[in-house]
Formats: C-alpha cells, sequence, structure tokens
C-alpha cells in the first residue's frame, strides 16, 4: 500500500516535469531543468524514471541486486569517504554554473573592490574575500572565480555532514546509498557547482546543524552544545540561519520531554534548563566573536538597521495588500506570490515534499520519532523564511523573473529533503520495500536534479 502510494506521488511530480511549461519567468520554472534536454532526452529519461517508481520493477531490481550488484555495493561502501567528497568536488566544478542569478555582478563587484564582511552574511561574506584574496595571490583568480572556488568548496562540508548521517544508518543497513543519493539530488547542491552567489556555507551549516540536532535528539547521551556552536556559526554565516532555531528548541524538547512534564518537574527539570542556557549562550558565541572582529574592523552599528535585512528598498517581507516599491514583484497572498514560492519549493526539494507528505500522511502509519519533530520544525521555520521574505530584485534578468532569487531560498531543500528521508524511516519497515521505494524516490530525485545542473552548466543534452 505505501509503495503504490508513494509511486503514485512520484508519477504526479513526473507528469509535472512531462507536461508543464518550464519556461521562466511566468511558467513552472521549479522544473527548468527540463530546459536542458532534447525532446527525445527528455521522454526517454522520463519513461526509465516512470518505470523505476512501479513498485514490482523496483522491488525485483532490488532483489537482483542482491548478487553481484550487492557485492559491488559493498566494494563502493568500502571506499573512503573522504575520495567520493573529491570526486564530488571535481565533478562539481567540471560542471559549474554559467548562469549569474540575484546579486552575482554586484557580490563579484563588491569582492573585486576589496570589501571583506557585510551585516547580514558576515562570516560568509569573509570567507569568500578570503578565499578571492589567496586565489588571486597564488593563481591570479578574479572576483567571479574567487566566488565559484568559494561555494564549490562549501560543498565539502555538506557531503561530510551527509557521510556523517549516512555511517549512523538512519535507513538501516545497506541504504546509506539511498542517503547520499537523496541528499545530494536535492536541488539545494546546485550551489555547490560554482554559484556565484554567496549560499554554499549556509547550505552546509544547515545540514551539519540537522545532523547534529538529530544524533542530540535520538541520543540523549550525545550533547546538544555542538549543534547549538553550529547553529550559531551558521547565523553567524548568513543571518537568513535563525530561521533553523525552532529546530534546535525541538531538539532540546525531545530530550528532555519527560523531565519537564513529569511529576517531579520543577526538581527534574534543572538540568534540562541548565542545557538550554548553556546551549543559548554557545550559539550566541560565534556571532559575538564576528561582531567584535567587525568593530575592531572599523564597522559600528551606526551602519546598522533593520532595513539594511531588506535589501535594496529596505522591506524585509512581501507586502501584505501593495506593491509599493520597484523592488517587489507582488502582495503576500496573491496568486503570483503563491506560485513563486511553489515553484522554489518544486526546484529544491520535491522528492522530499513529495516523501514527507504521503508517508507522513494518516496512511504512512508512521511510528513516532523525535528527529521527525526536528526537521518538521526546521522545514516549518525555513518554509516561513521562504513565504515571508521579500526577494530583493534588484538585479533582475527579465528572462528569468523570481528565479534569480531561487539561491537566497536555497537552504530549505535541505530539512524538507531530511523530512522525506525520516519520514522513509519511520513509516517503513528495514527490509525489500523501503529500499524499492528509495530506489524510485532516487530515480525521480536524478531526473529531477541532474537536469537542473546542467541548465546551470549551460549544457543541452
Amino acid at each position: 500500500m505505501r509503495s503504490w502510494l508513494v509511486a503514485c506521488g512520484l508519477w504526479a511530480l513526473l507528469a509535472v516535469h512531462a507536461l508543464a511549461d518550464p519556461r521562466p519567468p511566468d511558467h513552472v520554472w521549479g522544473v527548468v531543468g527540463m530546459l536542458a534536454l532534447h525532446p527525445a532526452t527528455r521522454w526517454a529519461l522520463l519513461a526509465l524514471a516512470a518505470l523505476l517508481a512501479l513498485p514490482p520493477v523496483a522491488r525485483l531490481l532490488v532483489r537482483r541486486g542482491r548478487g553481484p550488484l550487492g557485492r559491488l555495493g559493498a566494494r563502493l561502501a568500502g571506499v573512503p569517504a573522504w575520495l567520493w567528497i573529491a570526486l564530488l568536488v571535481a565533478l562539481a566544478w567540471l560542471l559549474r554554473c554559467r548562469m549569474l542569478y540575484g546579486d552575482a555582478e554586484i557580490l563579484t563587484d563588491c569582492i573585486a573592490r576589496g570589501q571583506v564582511t557585510y551585516y547580514k552574511e558576515p562570516l560568509g561574506f569573509l570567507a569568500i574575500a578570503l578565499v578571492y584574496r589567496a586565489g588571486r595571490a597564488l593563481a591570479g583568480l578574479d572576483a567571479a572565480t574567487a566566488i565559484a572556488v568559494a561555494n564549490t568548496l562549501a560543498g565539502a562540508a555538506f557531503w561530510a555532514a551527509t557521510a556523517r548521517l549516512a555511517r549512523s544508518r538512519p535507513l538501516g543497513a545497506g541504504l546509506g546509498w539511498a542517503v547520499w543519493l537523496l541528499l545530494g539530488t536535492a536541488g539545494s547542491v546546485a550551489t555547490f557547482f560554482g554559484l556565484i552567489e554567496k549560499r554554499g556555507l549556509l547550505v552546509a551549516g544547515t545540514l551539519w546543524t540537522l545532523v547534529l540536532l538529530l544524533e542530540a535528539a535520538s541520543d540523549r547521551r550525545r550533547s546538544l552544545v555542538p549543534a547549538a556552536a553550529i547553529l550559531g556559526a551558521t547565523v553567524a554565516v548568513h543571518l537568513a540561519g535563525v530561521w533553523l532555531a525552532p529546530a534546535a528548541v525541538a531538539a532540546w524538547w525531545a530530550r528532555h520531554r519527560e523531565e519537564l512534564l513529569g511529576p517531579a518537574r520543577w526538581r527534574s527539570a534543572r538540568a534540562a534548563w541548565s542545557e538550554a542556557l548553556r546551549c543559548t549562550w554557545v550559539s550566541l558565541l560565534p556571532f559575538a566573536l564576528v561582531a567584535g572582529a567587525m568593530a575592531l574592523g572599523g564597522m559600528r552599528l551606526s551602519g546598522f538597521s533593520p532595513e539594511t535585512l531588506g535589501g535594496g528598498d529596505g522591506r524585509m517581507f512581501v507586502p501584505l495588500f501593495r506593491v509599493e516599491t520597484g523592488y517587489e514583484r507582488f502582495t503576500m497572498f496573491s496568486l503570483a506570490h503563491l506560485a513563486a514560492v511553489g515553484n522554489e519549493l518544486l526546484l529544491l526539494a520535491p522528492v522530499g515534499i513529495v516523501l514527507a507528505a504521503l508517508l507522513l500522511s494518516p496512511w504512512g502509519r508512521r511510528r513516532a520519532d523525535p528527529g521527525t519533530a526536528v526537521l518538521a520544525a526546521a522545514s516549518v521555520g525555513l518554509g516561513l523564511f521562504v513565504f515571508l521574505y521579500n526577494p530583493d530584485m534588484m538585479v533582475s534578468d527579465p528572462s528569468l523573473g523570481v528565479l534569480n532569487e531561487w539561491d537566497l531560498f536555497s537552504a530549505a531543500g535541505v530539512p524538507l529533503t531530511l523530512l522525506g528521508l525520516w519520514a522513509l524511516r519511520t513509516a517503513t519497515e528495514p527490509g525489500e520495500e523501503r529500499a524499492a521505494i528509495c530506489l524510485s524516490a532516487v530515480a525521480v530525485s536524478l531526473f529531477h536534479v541532474v537536469p537542473w545542473l546542467l541548465f546551470n552548466a549551460g549544457v543541452r543534452i
């Protein structure tokens, strides 16, 4: 039943890829990668993905894979993670993005002029500036290439977090490949393919934060402090990281729920509140250090205001009722805004959303798991960011429209994809059915993300 339910969701997703007009700015740009495929290639790959989404076919392949393919998989699993990471970074550089999105031109100009940090992304901007200075001194890199290098290298941190999660076997023995491929085919990974923007470290920090929170929520013996420290560093990389805070609260609650609600809660809750206080100051420490360094470098709070967070027009959120500036494109509950949000989520985490929506529904019969609460809180937090925050359309290619700003919300694809992965953990039992669903989901996710990467690289097949 569950496998057929997921198959129907995956086929619906494939139908969107097959039938929707993917051309930006006004069509279904969440599947814009389809523009990288010739019609014959598109239909051939679509047919293959649809076939692999068929439960009997996926089960048959899983059974057949226990023989020679299983032995090959065991050998591949023995390859050190650092080697896989190096290969992925090299592949990302070979297929690096040739498109200029959002603030690419402004960012390149600021870096070339010697700017070293900025209020909204102090650590992220600084990292790019340092890579530029080192790259220029050692290899004569220009600003655009240095930014691409910085984001590609940030991918190594993302893949390292993926490897850590895979080692914990959230889907059971023998399904580490599914963890790698489900996370590695989220639309967010395009940030690591030489994107000329500032989101690479934010996306990597988001995954590290969530992996550490999942460990701490599931095992009381693990400290919550490392997750708090990485969360604080992620916020220092880019202030959008603050939308992950609900996930940290959910992890803390999962660890201490019984003692906070128990009959002796006033006595037993002391440890819980002590951990909350410790994690709070640890999470604030990275930003405090960065702020202190900025002050020593001559940047003053007099140059900072809430309007600084709102981009060119100083408006942070999508307007409720009326478009008032040239930077705004729609009002909060307009069809245009809802379409933009839908396209963004479709671009970033289509398979994760399908898995989470179906397997966490009443039909999925899921088991209780603290990780689900952590990932749901992160998804809601970053989902609200996607919905509420006003994308600054100061630099706009009319042929792309809102797609210009896709990277601004790229971190949201991480918790949504993880939530879908975790739904597989809680709604299915280890065995053939889970492996078959993983195979189907990976096939459809590859069909989505590979053309998206090719589109950015200017490659058509």
